[in-house]
């Protein structure tokens, strides 16, 4: 069995209740009173509303749980210096509880954008009507491959390979192929992640259904049981592990190892690509239908295409930006990177991700 980890009132005296009329009076004075302060707040609304030029002025964003604080701080402070607005960031745990959150709001948001659903979501997301369309200004500026609803209801702004990493110094022989993962020698070496609440996990799962087929995939994961350790709720309690020893080998994403490169100046964490495949994972952002502050969401969504905010996604979310103009960093030049990428059609992942989620829990238990 595989180990899954996460993270009354009192009553007033009528003795001591005024004259008819002193209470009348002093209903006249609480009434003009409430009256002035209703009219101050008003006026304070409006003046606050003039001063950002949109409505309420204000715009609240979901993401997940490892969306980068200074990228979080990149967007504050653009919306301060622009907009006279600042932003309020709200996480949840990881992809599907983003999801999750965004389903349970569908009538009444409480959000105004979304950042961080990825494109095995899209298909639940659009069937939902959870976003409206807007096409961003500089749109052009996208890779072609990467824009996965043209009627952009949802925004790619950056994009990667999940694949697996692993501990050089603790594995100087890696294995090399699906096959070879599946040694003996590597009994409870692998941290991976819940396809129900990651998304990595999802794409993890989703890539053995496209190198396995949907006959082969389950069988392929029994096999791999015994060489699991543990799987995690989400991808920062997963490679927190991995950090920290508990074992040689990560589910994580191509662009990992050049955080340690260029931050720890190290390359021993490295790129396990498996007969060089690796499954694209493309993440978007959208405004969301029935937000109160569309302006602001517009803004936002602009705003991450931006080459101010498109430079930093590389050294920052360690995903690749979208945009074609965008150079990457020295460090990203220094790692393997997958030479087959793998994306399965989104209408077919709508269709048969449930039951294929369902059997790999019933394998996996």
């Amino acid at each position: 069995m595989i180990r899954f980890t996460s993270s009354a009132g009192r009553r007033p005296d009528r003795r001591s209740r005024p004259s008819q009329r002193l209470w009348s009076a002093t209903l006249a004075a609480l009434v003009l009173l409430a009256t002035l302060a209703a009219c101050g707040r008003e006026q304070a609304a409006e003046e606050a509303a003039e001063a950002v030029g949109d409505g309420p002025g204000a715009l609240t964003i979901y993401t997940y749980d490892a969306f980068p604080q200074s990228l979080e701080a990149l967007i504050t402070t653009h919306f301060e210096n622009e907009y006279g607005v600042t932003p309020t960031l709200e996480r949840h745990q990881d992809t599907g509880g983003l999801y999750n959150q965004l389903w349970l709001e569908r009538t009444a948001p409480r959000a105004d954008a979304a950042i961080g659903l990825d494109n095995t979501y899209i298909g639940r997301a659009l069937e939902a009507d959870l976003f409206e369309a807007y096409r961003p200004a500089e749109a052009e500026a996208i890779r072609d491959h990467l824009v996965i609803d043209p009627d952009f209801r949802l925004t790619p702004f950056d994009w990667g390979h999940v694949l697996l990493n692993y501990d050089s110094e603790r594995l100087p022989d890696p294995p090399t192929t699906w096959e070879e993962l599946l040694d003996p020698r590597l009994s409870e070496s692998i941290i991976l992640m819940n396809p129900a609440t990651s998304s990595p996990g999802r794409n993890f799962l989703l890539l053995t259904v496209a190198v396995h087929g949907e006959e082969g995939y389950l069988d392929y994961w029994r096999r791999l049981s015994p060489n699991i350790l543990t799987i995690t709720s989400g991808w920062s309690e997963g490679y927190g592990l991995y950090s920290q020893g508990e074992a040689p080998i990560v589910l994580s994403y191509e662009s990992s190892p050049p955080y340690h490169i260029e931050f720890e100046d190290t390359d021993r964490y490295r790129n396990l690509i498996l007969d060089d495949h690796g499954y694209a994972q493309i993440e978007v952002a959208g405004v969301l239908s029935g937000a109160t502050n569309v302006e602001n969401a517009r803004r936002l969504i602009d705003f991450l295409l931006s080459v101010e905010f498109q430079q930093e996604i590389p050294l920052n979310q360690f995903m690749y930006p979208v945009r074609a103009d965008v150079e990457l960093p020295e460090a990203f030049d220094l790692v393997e990177t997958a030479g087959t990428s793998i994306f399965l059609p989104v209408e077919h992942v709508d269709e048969n991700f449930d039951e294929w989620l369902s059997d790999w829990r019933e394998v996996m238990q």
